[in-house]
């Protein structure tokens, strides 16, 4: 009699044990994935450290077009594109786009912005995860009148200022060309904005 108790309390112990191997190798796994994109962001942050240059150091570049950017019957900003020639031929380095804002706006919300815009895109780039962790990082909230500014130098590094301050920079060179399709792929979400940056160009 004694054994038959062991024999359903042994299989019970086994299927808890059983049960509480896989939960924590779920847990383990979850938590490697987190670290994936933290040790990306943290990355990110150290090497845009060594790509600092002040504003005032930029090269000087030619003006595209400028467009204003509405929602429904409100201005939510203002913009204004920059290259080398003066004219947009879909270049991966070498422009620069400045916001300059109308409202106030929380950098984590422009930063879940960038996600939205993307998915809308159609882009599943693994990297973008930890590029959007980065931005959430670095962005501050925006009020009325603030600018931020997206430069793109000839080697592809990505650098972003905040009314001529500097925020942070993306060394990845894959980074600048997803970013500014946001506004001018020919599927961005705002067609009437890209035209009008693009009319002159």
């Amino acid at each position: 009699m004694t054994d038959g108790v062991k024999g359903p309390i042994y299989r019970r112990l086994l299927a808890i044990l059983v049960v509480a191997t896989v939960f924590m190798a779920q847990t383990v796994q979850a938590s490697d994935s987190d670290k994936d994109v933290t040790s990306g962001t943290e990355d990110a942050a150290t090497s845009a450290s060594s790509q600092l240059i002040a504003y005032d150091a930029l090269p000087p570049l030619k003006q595209v077009g400028k467009s204003s950017l509405r929602v429904m019957v409100f201005k939510v900003f203002d913009s204004v594109l920059f290259t080398e020639t003066g004219e947009w031929r879909d270049p991966k380095t070498s422009f620069r786009y400045e916001l300059t804002y109308a409202r106030n706006i929380l950098g984590s919300v422009l930063a879940s912005q960038t996600t939205k815009e993307w998915n809308h895109l159609g882009f599943t780039d693994k990297r973008q995860a930890s590029w959007v962790k980065y931005l959430e990082m670095i962005w501050p909230d925006v009020s009325k009148g603030d600018t931020i500014t997206f430069d793109v130098d000839a080697s592809g590094v990505s650098r972003f200022y905040f009314n001529g301050n500097w925020l942070g920079a993306v060394e990845d060179p894959d980074f600048a060309p997803m970013f500014i399709a946001i506004w001018l792929s020919p599927e961005t979400s705002r067609p009437a904005h890209r035209e009008g940056l693009l009319a002159d160009s």
